[in-house]
């Protein structure tokens, strides 16, 4: 029998692509999403299906009749730009603490019994090893990664205070269709693949050889139809424990595009992340999970998808 699920930020990239899923398995669906950086023709096709609340979750209370009765909260809404958080922080902690708080608040108030969270990947900050696991001391490195760190505390405290369960998954670098292009670095994959869909020159920043754990959106919306029931632990890693560089990318898109891509070196970024790999180990062990997506047929969906929306 389908849960009623709310999802907010439903109508984002990774949050439209979950919403498709959960409809799949027959569940009721409630998105609250004020459009600030999702898209309503993320779920145009979908909207005669759902409930859709153009709201801000600061205020998720006021829409308590609209959304009616929730088993789980999935909670995707969140400022995301690490570089832009540290000259705006007062706007991020208002968004993604303020905004978890009142999420919590009307999970407690409605009885909800689970929250599933998207943490971050950022929490770890720049680490001297690469390979990060779960136990990894958090070191992070803009406000936008802390407020992350924070909401994972944050529904420990309350799921404790009010009874429900939670879990936070740890999503590093994640890719696809629909994805934004208004970020210069933190969505590389995106921009990379935009400009080879219409033959655009890309900026790199320092050597390319920067090294990320990219994971296709659909991986990591299997991730979060397996830990909707429950789980054991309460924190996961959601990557591929694999590392590519920004040079395996250009290589990748040149052979997908048919032409090298014209670059612009620019210097490195201040405090850039050298290297990180997820260890996803646990996450494994207990669910079976592994990514099926490998990076150049996720890339080549992602450039086909921007040819096939200009506007996007």
């Amino acid at each position: 029998m389908g849960k009623n699920i709310l999802v907010t930020g439903g109508a984002g990239f990774i949050g439209s692509h979950l919403c498709e899923a959960l409809l799949g398995e027959e569940h009721r669906i409630v998105i609250i999403d004020n459009f600030c950086s999702g898209h309503r023709r993320n779920v145009s096709l979908l909207e005669d299906r759902i409930t859709l609340i153009d709201g801000d979750i600061r205020v998720i209370a006021e829409h308590h009749t609209r959304i009616g009765p929730i088993d789980t909260i999935i909670h995707l809404a969140a400022m995301i730009s690490g570089y832009d958080s540290l000259s705006s922080p007062d706007e991020y902690n208002d968004v993604n603490i303020r905004g978890l708080l009142r999420v919590i608040e009307f999970a407690a108030a409605q009885k909800v019994r689970r929250i599933v969270f998207a943490s971050s990947s950022t929490v770890y900050g720049n680490q001297s090893g690469t390979d990060l696991s779960e136990l990894v001391l958090p070191k992070p490195l803009t406000v936008y990664a802390l407020t992350k760190l924070a909401g994972e505390h944050l529904l420990d405290l309350y799921g404790r205070i009010h009874g429900f369960s939670h879990c936070s998954l740890r999503l590093f670098n994640v890719y696809g269709p629909r994805q934004a292009t208004d970020h210069p670095y933190a969505n590389v994959t995106c921009k990379f693949s935009h400009s080879t869909a219409h033959r655009l020159p890309v900026c790199l920043y320092g050597d390319g050889e920067q090294s990320r754990d990219f994971v296709y959106v659909h991986d990591v919306v299997r991730a979060f139809l397996a830990v909707l029931e429950g789980s054991e632990q309460t924190i996961y890693n959601v990557g591929t424990s694999k590392a590519r560089t920004i040079n395996d990318l250009l290589v990748a898109l040149a052979e997908i595009g048919g032409a090298p891509l014209e670059t612009i070196a620019l210097p490195p970024w201040v405090n850039d992340i050298r290297s990180i790999r997820a260890n996803i180990s646990r996450f494994t062990a207990e669910f079976g999970f592994s990514p099926v997506v490998a990076l150049e047929q996720g890339l080549a969906d992602t450039v086909a998808y921007f040819r096939e929306h200009p506007e996007a």
